[in-house]
């Protein structure tokens, strides 16, 4: 099979939902890394976009770290802060950042979700990757529990949001990779393993021609 990435350093960084098996922790560097790019993930559960710059240790639901298609672990359960993505960044040189972030700034339960603070948090991090190539994945639908809040209105305000504030980031929005409803979840936020799957089989599709892309563009690819 033709490798179409080839030589393409990919670094995944996100939320939950690239923090445990059955997740997209498990679907997309698998995928990738088949694809051919060397696939680093690293998933903290409840990080908001800001905490990958200044790191924030969050209430320890899970911290995780993935090298290519290696076996998945158990998520580290303790208090766990990002690692910086500049450390990150220096550490494994992508030609490509993918962020799997939203959920956890869509203030899920509350009135409002603060235009300013979002922008804040997404422009922290966008600056910071600078003009390194960027891929940002926004959520997808839920199912509304108490434990959450989550609702289709503010997951769709939310992925609007973003659409309007990841640039130079390309975005791809979660919500319009699944139709409304169709998303089973163990608690109204994280996704079916069967969910998952179809949710990450979306997102391969729509990313590979432009990790392609990416690849070709690079300077690497030339040598």
């Amino acid at each position: 099979m033709n490798a179409l990435l080839a030589g393409l350093t990919l670094l995944i960084i996100g939320d939950s939902h690239v923090t445990f098996k059955d997740s997209l922790l498990s679907i997309l560097p698998d995928e990738y890394t088949k694809q051919g790019a060397k696939v680093v993930t690293y998933g903290v559960c409840s990080s908001t976009a800001a905490d990958w710059v200044v790191p924030n240790p969050n209430n320890g639901c899970g911290a995780a770290e993935r090298i290519g298609d290696a076996p998945i672990g158990a998520p580290n359960m303790k208090p766990a802060s990002p690692p910086p993505i500049s450390a990150l960044m220096e550490k494994w040189h992508p030609d490509v950042i993918m962020v799997v972030l939203g959920d956890t700034m869509a203030a899920y339960g509350q009135n409002t979700v603060s235009k300013d603070w979002v922008d804040e948090q997404v422009k922290t991090l966008t600056y910071t990757i600078g003009k390194t190539a960027c891929i940002w994945i926004g959520p997808t639908w839920g199912q509304y529990s108490p434990r959450y809040g989550k609702t289709d209105k503010r997951a769709a305000e939310m992925a609007e949001l973003l659409k309007s504030e990841v640039a130079p980031c390309a975005y791809v929005d979660g919500t319009q990779l699944m139709k409304p409803g169709s998303v089973n979840t163990i608690d109204g936020i994280h996704a079916t393993g069967a969910s998952y799957q179809v949710w990450g089989n979306a997102i391969i599709q729509t990313t590979l021609p432009m990790l392609e892309k990416i690849r070709a563009e690079s300077p690497a690819s030339a040598q």
